[in-house]
C-alpha cells in the first residue's frame, strides 16, 4: 500500500470505514440472536461515524490534528481468530470485534510508518488512534462481559 496525498489516505479511511459498516451490517442481518444482532448493530453504527468523521477531515487543517498516545496493550492479542458464523455468541462478537478494529490500527500503523511525509504520518497516526480507541470500547465490554461476568 502506497499513499501519494493525503486526499487518497482519507478515501482509504472511508473506505475502509464504509467496508466495516457493511461487514457489521451484514452479520447482524444473518445472525439468529437478538443480542447479537443488536451487538452488531451497534457496532455498525460505530463504523459509520468513523466514516462520517473521516469524510470530514481537510487535509489543510492536518497540521491542527492532535494525535494522543493510548497504550497499546490488548487482551485481544491472546484471543484466538473467531470467524464469522450466523450462530455467533456473545464472546465470539467481541472477540471479532477486537481482532478487526486491532487490524484497522495496525494497518494505519504501519502505513505511517512507510511515509516520509510528515502530514501524512500524522493523518495516518491520527486515523490509528480512532482505531484504537474503537478496539479500546470494545476490550472494555470484553472485559466487563466475558472475563468478569463469564
Amino acid at each position: 500500500m502506497s499513499f501519494i496525498s493525503l486526499q487518497e489516505v482519507i478515501d482509504f479511511a472511508i473506505e475502509r470505514e464504509e467496508t466495516a459498516y457493511q461487514l457489521y451490517k451484514r452479520a447482524a442481518e444473518l445472525t439468529v440472536s437478538p443480542a447479537s444482532r443488536k451487538m452488531f448493530e451497534e457496532l455498525a453504527q460505530e463504523e459509520a461515524s468513523h466514516k462520517d468523521v473521516f469524510s470530514k477531515v481537510d487535509p489543510n487543517k492536518i497540521d491542527e490534528l492532535k494525535v494522543c498516545k493510548l497504550p497499546e496493550a490488548t487482551i485481544g492479542q491472546y484471543l484466538k481468530d473467531v470467524p464469522f458464523h450466523p450462530q455467533m455468541s456473545y464472546q465470539e462478537i467481541l472477540a471479532y470485534a477486537l481482532k478487526t478494529e486491532e487490524s484497522a490500527y495496525q494497518l494505519y500503523k504501519a502505513a505511517a510508518g512507510m511515509t516520509e511525509d510528515p502530514k501524512l504520518q500524522k493523518t495516518l497516526l491520527a486515523f490509528a488512534e480512532v482505531e484504537l480507541g474503537h478496539r479500546r470500547k470494545i476490550e472494555a465490554l470484553y472485559d466487563e462481559k466475558v472475563l468478569t461476568e463469564g
